[in-house]
């Protein structure tokens, strides 16, 4: 009954990034020639941050970016078996959000005027521990 939950569970984070990978491939989703990500409205975004892999994207709604990021573990280039966890962050615009790992890796997302643009960018955050 474990093994099956467990496949389940395997299964189901792998649909749900490789929706996202799809989703993130479709169409122009952000300004790869820069450290910061421009995303626009409900396009894709992959990202590796530390020992996880994100798929995020953004909807515009009450003049604020409601993010949604789906991360799964990884290691290597193979994901870990066990359940993603989903957050979706409503970000005020002109404000951002972080999120930190335990392996010093970060990614910060920014609300850009009129919630129409987002800027993402992972950086290592190691050299500020204390």
């Amino acid at each position: 009954m474990l093994k099956a939950t467990k496949r389940i569970a395997l299964v189901s984070v792998s649909a749900l990034l490789a929706a996202g990978a799809a989703l993130a491939g479709s169409g122009l989703p952000a300004d790869r020639g820069s450290d910061h990500e421009i995303m626009s409205p409900k396009r894709g975004l992959s990202l590796a941050i530390g020992g996880k892999q994100t798929v995020t994207y953004f909807e515009t709604l009450n003049n604020a970016c409601h993010l949604t990021l789906v991360l799964a573990e990884t290691e290597g280039d193979a994901f870990v078996a066990g359940p993603g966890t989903r957050i979706v962050v409503p970000i005020s615009q002109g404000t951002g959000f972080k999120l930190d790992t335990a392996s010093g890796a970060s990614a910060e997302f920014f609300c850009g005027p009129g919630a129409e643009r987002m800027s993402a960018r992972v950086f290592d955050r190691a050299p500020y521990k204390s």
